[in-house]
């Protein structure tokens, strides 16, 4: 598991770096910003009115499926890397893989977010009163 693990911090530092070569260290940065940004809002954005955690629960789940979707994809490259698969295509695809995912985490969360805010509030529920028989004296005779 440490060799996993060790495994896993390594080449999340490395995509890291290899992202800010690609996009400067403000892209990389409002990268890692808006995916972080998705997966919170689509969890924790959801308090923000009584009735959104009802419309989108879904939310919720977005970022544990991030973690272990992230997990499998590490899991995958390492048993890719272990077979000695080419490096340079293994992470030209992982990293892409990585990004795809983490990008369409972001979006869920996010989605889950708009659908939730945009929806209407329930309607109250009325509960149909009627007044005790002695209450209104009635005058009619057939």
């Amino acid at each position: 598991m440490s060799g996993f693990l060790t495994g896993f911090l390594d080449e999340l530092s490395e995509r890291r770096r290899r992202l800010r070569k690609s996009l400067g260290d403000r892209g990389q940065a409002l990268a890692s910003f808006a995916i972080l940004a998705g997966l919170m809002l689509g969890s924790l954005g959801l308090y923000l009115k009584p009735w959104m955690i009802g419309v989108a629960p879904w939310g919720f789940a977005v970022p544990a499926v991030f973690v272990i979707g992230y997990l499998l994809i590490e899991w995958r490259r390492q048993a890719d890397q272990a077979r000695a698969g080419d490096r340079e295509a293994l992470i030209a695809r992982y990293d892409w893989t990585a990004r795809f995912f983490s990008l369409a985490c972001a979006l869920a969360g996010a989605a889950a977010f708009v659908i939730a805010f945009s929806s209407e509030p329930p309607a109250p529920q009325i509960e149909e009163w009627t007044p005790p028989e002695s209450a209104v004296s009635v005058d009619i005779s057939p």
